[in-house]
């Protein structure tokens, strides 16, 4: 829309009977590069990408990885440990005596002396150990929230730069048409002081103008580059596209989104950022639980089988054990209470922490939903802006046709056309943030539907 009423302003500066005229001293053009013909790259698909190769999305799975190896650690405390050892030992000689009656003489040491031994543990009563397995998942859950959140941020991260991007190649498509009307005000400027209709002000007053579009045009361009470079290192590839501009309401607004109380509600249900803070205070709960838990004894079943190459005075070269251990940690120093003071305090924090989450993410759902009623009405106004700056470019035209308005005046109302259609991109551009921006703070932004969290 913004982009056909800027070439009706271009069709609008062309004069009657100023191409009848011959011009005997063209100035010439400087040659701006055209748009780069790269392949067009949709939103959809660059989300897609992201999600695919990201890095910082892959080092958030890798992280979710590790985590998920918490449960197996906490249980390796109740299985079963084994160990094995083996040993050699030199000695300067054999030593060995023999018993009246006696027929060999026994052993007691080898030169070369050879020894095994395999010991094997396992735990039967270790309070300790069950609120930290009962922790691990907790934690696991936690990492996965975390980890979903992550995710979002970076999409939606994606989302916002290659809006922006497209916002920029729509402002440059506008410049460059602004350049192509300010070359032909030059043109038409430099024929009729020719012919003697014009003053040499009019023509250093177009040349002025041309010279201004030329640098919005490079800024343009060059605002385009940086925003394709940033897309492209969020995505881990070339810069080697274009944006698409993004067709029709690109981003919707979530029907949540009507009831202020209502959002709120749903914006604490949904966002995975909520959901861990939650867990993370029953995890420091599962902390105090583990401390208070070391007041109990610990039971475990021990065995012991060992080997070596001389029999001694038993003549059995192998022997083994089995057998039962209590340990009770009656004092400590004082140190359990100590963590159990500690752990107090973690607990205090992390409800600390998820108060002050959930308050923030109560501000960002209301500071979104009025940053996008107000983005809607300046798009509005904008829109409007441009249909009346259209219109007095119509009738600047007309008047100048009549002669009743100078080269000027034209000159100022196609510039506040232009100024009028950048606006009205810049406004546009605002509501597709705003209404990103609200469905991030609402827990709701997730294009792909592909949660690290599993069910």
């Amino acid at each position: 829309m913004i982009i056909r009423a800027l070439l009706s302003s271009v069709l609008l500066t062309q004069a009657p009977g100023v191409s009848d005229r011959p011009v005997q001293t063209p100035i010439p053009e400087p040659k701006v590069a055209p748009a780069s013909a790269f392949p067009l790259l949709s939103l959809e698909e660059a989300i897609a990408l992201a999600e695919k190769q990201s890095p910082s999305l892959d080092a958030a799975r890798a992280r979710l990885q590790q985590s998920r190896e918490l449960g197996n650690k906490a249980w390796s405390g109740y299985l079963p440990n084994v160990t094995a050892s083996g040993s050699y030992t030199r000695y300067p000689r054999d030593v060995s005596f023999a018993l009246p009656g006696a027929p060999d003489p026994i052993t007691l040491q080898k030169k070369d002396q050879l020894g095994g031994q395999l010991t094997a543990r396992q735990a039967l009563i270790v309070p300790t150990l069950w609120p930290a397995i009962q922790n691990a998942y907790l934690g696991e859950k936690a990492a996965a929230l975390t980890a979903e959140n992550t995710r979002r941020e970076i999409l939606f991260a994606v989302a916002q730069s290659y809006l922006g991007a497209a916002s920029l190649r729509e402002a440059l498509a506008v410049n460059e048409q602004l350049l192509d009307v300010r070359r032909g005000f030059e043109r038409d400027a430099e024929a009729r002081f020719q012919a003697g209709d014009a003053e040499k002000l009019a023509v250093l007053r177009a040349t002025l103008d041309r010279k201004e579009a030329e640098q919005a045009v490079v800024r343009s361009r060059n605002a385009y580059a940086i925003a394709r470079s940033a897309l492209a290192a969020l995505l881990a590839r070339p810069v080697d596209f274009d944006v698409a501009p993004p067709q029709g309401n690109a981003v919707t607004v979530p029907t949540e989104a009507g009831d202020a109380e209502g959002a709120e509600k749903t914006a604490l249900d949904r966002r995975p950022d909520a959901a861990a803070a939650r867990l993370n205070v029953d995890v420091a709960r599962g902390g105090r639980k583990q401390i208070l838990f070391e007041y109990l004894p610990n039971l475990y079943a021990n065995g012991n089988y060992s080997a070596a190459n001389t029999a001694g005075l038993t003549g059995q070269s192998t022997t083994w054990t089995a057998g039962l251990s209590l340990s009770w940690t009656l004092f400590d120093g004082g140190l359990r209470e100590a963590n159990l003071r500690e752990s107090s305090g973690k607990i205090a924090e992390a409800n600390a922490n998820l108060r002050g989450l959930e308050e923030k993410i109560r501000d960002e759902v209301r500071k979104s939903r009025s940053e996008l009623e107000s983005a809607e009405v300046n798009l509005s106004t904008a829109e409007e802006r441009v249909k009346l700056a259209w219109e007095s470019a119509r009738l600047a035209k007309q008047n100048f046709d009549a002669g009743a308005t100078t080269y000027l005046q034209v000159t100022d109302v196609n510039a506040a056309l232009a100024n009028a259609q950048l606006s009205a991109v810049a406004e546009s551009l605002n509501v597709r943030l705003s209404r990103l921006a609200l469905m991030r703070a609402m827990g709701l932004f997730d294009p792909t539907g592909h949660s690290l969290v599993q069910p």
